[in-house]
């Protein structure tokens, strides 16, 4: 996420709410850290939006705001401060550091967006000197700054007092008018979100930031340009965009039979890369946080994409695909391509070019030396020799297919697995992948819901339309009564006992 513009999957859920036919709802929107920023921009984007023809464009003055914006004091002061913003030029901002009458001549000028606190706000709605009959849409930054002097007390009841006066101007906009409240966190409002106004609805961040494209992950033991190269052979989904952590670290040597046509880049250069044409990005060795700025940007990207790949080292590849970003990351791992899928890549990628290419005569002819050298039904063995000279890539039985020949007689555990207690009791639920909805996701509500660790969940099943828990007698029961019909992905859920084992 920016600073600079709205995120797109911000931009577009919001726009769905407006444009749902049924009853506006008050919205609280969660956007991390920039709260303001996007608040600002959002005023902005809302008050354009209202903007009549110019033609019957009447005389709009801040005492009949087209546009209320709440803030903090804090936060209006810097946004004061702030000569160079833009913004500012189209805001008129009260602040509470002045009398309410020098507020009257800022009041007559023109602005089609007024901020200022919920306080002085209610100040002036008392005095008349401000009419929310006009008012189209409100926002608010709910954000703030403590102070060195202020215990946690007196800024806990500081922020308290700002949502109460935020629900009694609530009370004073038309029932059509958009409200929208920004937050960083559902979790730091000191009220709960059905005190502030009726029928108020909550835009998790997890539920408008989910990416267009899940990352698949894939482990490596190592990072070198030949696990790199056999990568994008058995991804087959020419032309590459390769991002590593420093500039034209990961060339691809154009000699290599057949070519990849591929561009790499350096993550620092990332947000100035004019967006190119690319089928598939893939990201070598980068970090947590890099790999989500990554998907924020593509997300962004004119151009849709096919997929975003991530080689990563083994002994970090847990860390990413557990992480707490992994939400927005929605990612999938696989285990490091084998010899028979890279050739099948090569493979792919000869005939794709054989379709392209500018001398098609000369493979005629070719054809036709072929035709009688080559009896026809050793033409397809005749192919295969022909593949395995120039590409030098025979297929090779893995280790796993090996085993697959010779089973042993009594099946080894897998690693890692856990060891269930006999009483433990399997829950069903009516919600699967169908809905969106994965393991670790699932794992995080049990948690949440019934305040328990990963550890005391044994294990989780998902299925596309139904999914399998399995915990302990006492964590069973507590999840029937706490979790039935509980809204998950638009779908009240149903939990109960399973029969099956």
């Amino acid at each position: 996420m920016t600073h600079q513009a709205i995120p797109s999957l911000l931009r577009n859920a919001l726009h769905k709410q407006q444009s749902q036919k049924q009853k506006r709802r008050p919205l609280v929107v969660e956007v991390d850290s920039h709260v303001v920023s996007i608040s600002l921009l959002r005023s902005q984007e809302l008050s354009q939006q209202k903007l009549p023809s110019k033609k019957k464009r009447p005389t709009s003055v801040a005492s009949q705001p087209t546009l209320l914006l709440l803030l903090s004091q804090e936060r209006l002061e810097i946004l004061l401060a702030d000569k160079n913003n833009p913004l500012c030029k189209h805001i008129v901002c009260l602040s509470e550091h002045q009398s309410p009458k020098a507020d009257l001549r800022r009041l007559s000028s023109h602005s089609r967006i007024l901020a200022t606190t919920p306080q002085r706000a209610i100040d002036h709605i008392r005095r008349d000197n401000i009419f929310l009959s006009s008012t189209q849409a409100l926002v608010v930054a709910y954000d703030f700054l403590q102070g060195k002097e202020e215990d946690d007390i007196l800024f806990l009841t500081r922020q308290k007092a700002f949502l109460d006066d935020c629900r009694f101007i609530f009370t004073k906009l038309r029932n059509d008018t958009i409200i929208e409240l920004f937050v960083s966190s559902e979790d730091h409002l000191p009220r709960r979100i059905d005190e502030l106004a009726d029928n108020m609805l909550l835009l998790a961040k997890q539920t408008w930031e989910r990416p267009l494209y899940p990352l698949r992950v894939i482990p490596v033991p190592s990072l070198t340009n030949k696990v790199v190269e056999e990568t994008l052979y058995a991804l087959h989904s020419d032309p590459y965009l390769l991002i590593g952590n420093k500039e034209n670290q990961w060339e691809i040597d154009p000699k290599v039979y057949p070519r990849i046509t591929s561009r790499s880049i350096g993550f620092a250069h990332l947000e100035s890369l004019q967006v190119p044409q690319v089928s598939t990005v893939v990201c070598i060795d980068l970090d947590e946080e890099s790999l989500v700025s990554v998907i924020r940007q593509i997300n962004e990207w004119e151009h849709p994409i096919t997929q975003i790949v991530a080689l990563i080292r083994e002994s970090e590849a847990h860390t990413i695909t557990t992480s707490k970003e992994n939400l927005l990351m929605n990612n999938t791992t696989k285990p490091l391509y084998e010899s028979d899928e890279v050739l099948s890549g090569k493979i792919q990628m000869l005939v794709a070019k054989l379709n392209i290419d500018e001398n098609p005569e000369e493979i005629e002819e070719l054809k036709k030396i072929i035709r009688r050298n080559v009896p026809f039904y050793r033409r397809g063995h005749f192919s295969a020799y022909l593949l395995r000279e120039l590409l030098g890539s025979p297929v090779k039985k893995t280790p796993q297919q090996q085993q697959k020949v010779a089973r042993p007689s009594s099946p080894a555990p897998k690693k890692g697995a856990r060891n269930i207690p006999e009483d433990a009791k399997t829950l069903y639920l009516n919600i699967g992948n169908m809905r969106k909805l994965y393991a670790k996701e699932l794992s995080q509500i049990f948690q949440q819901q019934l305040e328990i660790t990963a550890k005391d969940i044994y294990s989780i099943r998902i299925h596309p339309k139904f999914s399998f828990v399995t915990l302990s007698p006492e964590n069973a029961e507590k999840a029937i009564e706490k979790m039935q019909g509980l809204e998950i992905r638009g779908r009240t859920l149903s939990v109960s006992y399973s029969h099956n084992k």
